[in-house]
């Protein structure tokens, strides 16, 4: 059984990647576009958003009945939270 070797490089601003110097010039290769790696901001995000789903999931679960809260509490309500979540 043959293997093939990968390598991982990072495209550079003028288009061009960096391979060891065992390919020869002129080798045919194959690239690949792999995701962008997640940021520490990406993730917290993602597991902000994640808990908010279980959450609204296990509410779901257990027969929730939201309370009464008038248009004007509502509004006050979401103000604080976009308060407190700009720190």
């Amino acid at each position: 059984m043959t293997t093939t070797a990968t390598y991982v490089s990072i495209v550079k601003a003028n288009h061009t990647i960096d391979l060891p110097k065992s390919i020869p010039v002129g080798a045919k290769v194959a690239v690949t576009l792999l995701p962008a790696e997640e940021t520490e901001a990406e993730r917290a995000r993602n597991l902000r958003f994640q808990k908010v789903m279980d959450a609204i999931r296990a509410a779901i679960h257990s027969n929730y009945a939201t309370p009464e809260i008038s248009d004007r509490d509502l509004d006050q309500l979401i103000r604080e939270a976009r308060q407190a979540a700009k720190g």
